[in-house]
């Protein structure tokens, strides 16, 4: 995800600049300079107090304190980064953008890997704007790695494959034209159905090879049972999905211009 790589990016470019309005001697424009030099040498440290203070005195501005936070990514101390990054969220009464400083902390953890810190700091973008398609997109994603729908190696989890599916759900309700929505939510669907073809194979083979054991062939019944019925469910869904796709994709075929 580049979200926060190229808000820094676009941050950094304008190290020189001052912002519109304010004037040299501005604290704010005195210590985002300072910072600025300090971030030239990779002195880090002093970077982020001079981002630090000049924050401070102008706390609306979310740039200054997306320098900030890259100056403490770069000191690999990310909770503090993470604050940083909160931080716009407090001056501002637009939740897309109390949504977004969210997703750029979910962002960052993504990029590190925590997938978990990630997770709470999408959710909390929800919050802020329960329709936030990007922050759905990657709880859907984080949802399906769990679930083990990325890899067919994976084990499956059903718990998460079915969180999965609800994300998605949530997407295409938000935007029912998003074709990632249903293609993952296909993957998901079928990871479940195949781990539900796996459980029936073996309540089936119990039911073949146990003779005696009254409570393991009850229990190879019902499992049986309620796979096959969990199967009918799932392979309608993804027979949907599969329709649904084909048809997006027509549909973006017709927009394109002819070559």
């Amino acid at each position: 995800m580049r979200a926060l790589r190229e808000a820094v990016f676009l941050s950094l470019l304008t190290l020189s600049i001052v912002p519109a309005g304010c004037s040299k001697d501005d604290p704010a424009v005195v210590h985002r300079g300072n910072g600025n030099d300090a971030a030239r040498k990779g002195d880090w440290a002093t970077a982020a107090t001079e981002y630090g203070l000049a924050a401070q005195a102008n706390p609306k501005d979310p740039k200054i304190w997306q320098l900030q936070a890259n100056a403490y990514m770069k000191l690999d101390q990310p909770d503090k980064a993470a604050e940083a990054l909160a931080k716009p969220a407090e001056y501002t009464n637009d939740p897309a953008a109390k949504s977004e400083a969210y997703r750029l902390i979910a962002s960052m953890y993504v990029d590190r890997t925590e997938y978990f810190k990630a997770e709470a700091a999408f959710k909390q973008a929800l919050k802020f704007n329960p329709n936030d398609e990007l922050a759905l997109q990657w709880l859907g994603e984080l949802a399906s790695v769990r679930g083990g729908a990325r890899k067919m190696t994976d084990p499956a989890d059903p718990t998460w494959l079915k969180q999965a599916v609800t994300y998605y759900d949530q997407i295409i309700k938000v935007n029912p034209e998003n074709l990632f929505a249903y293609a993952n939510k296909r993957v998901a669907l079928t990871k479940y159905f195949n781990y539900e073809l796996d459980q029936k194979a073996q309540a089936d083979k119990t039911l073949q090879l146990e003779h005696k054991d009254a409570a393991k062939i009850a229990a190879a019944k019902t499992q049986s049972t309620e796979s096959a019925a969990l199967m009918d469910g799932l392979q309608k869904q993804i027979d949907e999905m599969s329709v649904k796709i084909k048809e997006l994709q027509a549909a973006q075929k017709a927009k394109k211009p002819p070559s």
